[in-house]
This record gives structure tokens, sequence and C-alpha cells, in this order.
């Protein structure tokens, strides 16, 4: 991400709030800071399969990308990684709400 006037936005934890730091790469190791989740809003949609067109599957299309950060303190933590699954996988959310999964 980049500011209005050329520099870089800092990124944050979407759970705690705190700045994370780039990967950092040394010549024998490297230190990670922070995990991304790319997800979103999506929606059913059908196609047919490029191997068998009249054979048609059901795929979750999304609509409104979002990334999210998790710094390495809070992604230890078990109930962040379950928050992060059910971002992830929008039919689990539904699921766990008492709605039908897709």
């Amino acid at each position: 991400m980049s500011g209005v006037d050329g520099t870089k936005t800092p990124h944050r934890c979407h759970h705690c709030g705190r700045e994370v730091a780039e990967t950092t790469h040394t010549r024998s190791a490297y230190r990670v800071d922070y995990y991304a989740l790319h997800t979103g809003d999506v929606e059913p949609t059908t196609m047919a399969r490029s191997d068998d067109p009249s054979d048609v599957v059901t795929v979750m299309r999304l609509v409104h990308a979002i990334e999210i950060f998790t710094c390495v303190d809070c992604y230890r933590q078990p109930q962040v990684r379950r928050e992060r699954e059910l971002l992830f996988r929008s039919e689990l959310r539904a699921a766990s709400d008492g709605e039908p999964a897709l």
C-alpha cells in the first residue's frame, strides 16, 4: 500500500493494532513479523469445467477483496487462528452462525 505522497503505508495487525514489519532476511535465516490473509466478500457462481463443458461446478467468486494482517504474537492465539479461518472460508462462518453451508 502506498500513501498519497508515494510513501509506503505501514500495515497494522487486524487484532491488536500494532504496526508490523516486513520479513527480514539474512544469509542463513529470516524473520517473519506478520501473516497476510487475502479474503473478502464472496458469492456463489456456476461455471463450466474447461475439460468437460457439459459439467458445471459452483465456485465462490471474490466480490470485494480485503487484506487482513495478523502479527506473529496474535497468530499464536487459538481464537485468532479460528477467526482467520472463518474470514478465509465464508462457508464455515455461515455454518457456525446456524445458516446452511453452500
